[in-house]
Parts: C-alpha cells; sequence; structure tokens
C-alpha cells in the first residue's frame, strides 16, 4: 500500500511540475517581453539622438572653411662665413642648427 501511494504522490508531483510550470512561465515571459520592449524603445530612442549628433556633426564640418593653403617655401641665404661645419661648403642645401645648451 505504501509504494502505491508513494508512486500515486510521485505522478501527482511529476503532472504538477510539468503542467503547473507553464502557467507560471507565460505570466513571467510577458513581463519580460514587455521589459524587452521597453528596453528596445529606449535604445532606439538613443540610436536617434546619436543620430541627430551625427547629423549636427557633419554639417558643422561641412560648414567648417578649408584650412589656410600653407606659405610657399622662400629661400633664405644665411652667412656661415666664419662657422665651424661639416661636408661640402659649396652644397645645394646647406641644415642649420639653432640650439641653446644651457
Amino acid at each position: 500500500m505504501t509504494t502505491k501511494c508513494f508512486t500515486v504522490i510521485c505522478q501527482l508531483s511529476l503532472l504538477t511540475l510539468l503542467y503547473g510550470t507553464p502557467g507560471f512561465a507565460q505570466g513571467t515571459s510577458s513581463e519580460g517581453v514587455n521589459d524587452l520592449k521597453e528596453e528596445i524603445e529606449a535604445l532606439k530612442e538613443g540610436q536617434k539622438a546619436i543620430q541627430k549628433e551625427l547629423q549636427e556633426i557633419k554639417s558643422l564640418l561641412r560648414a567648417r572653411q578649408a584650412p589656410a593653403p600653407a606659405p610657399t617655401p622662400r629661400e633664405f641665404v644665411l652667412d656661415l662665413g666664419g662657422s665651424p661645419f661639416k661636408g661640402d661648403e659649396n652644397a645645394k642645401l646647406t641644415l642649420v642648427e639653432f640650439t641653446d645648451y644651457q
């Protein structure tokens, strides 16, 4: 008798677990779905704000004037008459280094 009673209790427990859970899960999933929908809407609003800011940045960059052209290089002639140097004194290009050794 006890094994039969134990079997019936096990079967009832199993049925309760199998068929009782979907109702509970359904309520939870609808809440979860609503939460997800709210999060999606918040993400969409954030994305729209980001797109608006990007459009503003693009319009500011387009309106920005092109930078002024670099000045044309000029030729300088320095008299280094008595200064020490390395290399050919008739070289086409001379690099002069101004340093301060303090």
